[in-house]
């Protein structure tokens, strides 16, 4: 290597870290700031949001001691209820559990039978394991 190669190297190696470091500090107290700056007011403050798409969700707004619950588009926000107390909180602990459930005996009934079915052809038994196409294939 070279002089100048060798330079630049040095540089890199020290300018790099330093940039990762500036960066890592921007995003974790200048954009905090700003977005809490935007979000934050002394009569309003968003309680809730729900992502519906990349462009549309619901927002839950307490202005005043009332609360709004809006629906906001790309370039389109509209108020759907306004409620005079907090609406009562949705238990999610338990969402899903039982399609959970479900799913895994299906997965698990689904795949007995795969197996039952390649047991059956190494035994030479051919078939599509459909009943009605098995027995048109003897005749």
């Amino acid at each position: 290597m070279d002089n100048e190669t060798l330079w630049l190297f040095i540089k890199v190696i020290t300018l790099l870290p330093l940039i990762l470091v500036m960066a890592y500090l921007t995003i974790k107290y200048g954009l905090s700031r700003a977005g809490g700056a935007a979000m934050g007011s002394k009569y309003m403050r968003r309680v809730d949001h729900l992502p519906l798409g990349p462009k549309a969700g619901l927002t839950l707004v307490e202005i005043g001691g009332r609360y709004y619950l809006v629906a906001c588009q790309e370039n389109h926000v509209t108020l759907l209820k306004e409620f005079d107390a907090l609406p009562e909180q949705i238990n999610t602990s338990g969402i899903g559990t039982d399609s959970a459930v479900h799913f895994k005996e299906v997965l698990s009934q689904q795949f007995k039978q795969t197996q039952q079915y390649l047991a059956g052809r190494r035994q030479g038994k051919g078939g599509s394991g459909c009943q009605g196409s098995d027995q048109q294939d003897k005749k």
